[in-house]
């Protein structure tokens, strides 16, 4: 299964670069004692997606994902 990262890499919302920012970010916010905020909300809190874009991605990994669990 893909990654959000990959997802949004794919759809053109973000470079590789991009996404490795925003790792870093959620890296960075952990070691500083905040909870871990999910990759999606990292990067429309730090300008690298847009609300839309987050909603379109999260909209795919459900088409993916959900017939996945089920079939388990």
């Amino acid at each position: 299964m893909k990654r959000f990262g990959e997802y949004a890499m794919e759809l053109g919302y973000c470079s590789a670069a991009d996404v490795d920012r925003a790792v870093d970010i959620q890296r960075d916010l952990v070691s500083r004692g905040f909870p871990k905020m999910l990759i999606g909300l990292v990067m429309v809190r730090y300008g690298i997606i847009e609300n839309g874009q987050l909603l379109h991605i999260l909209q795919m990994l459900e088409h993916e994902r959900v017939p996945a669990l089920l079939a388990d």
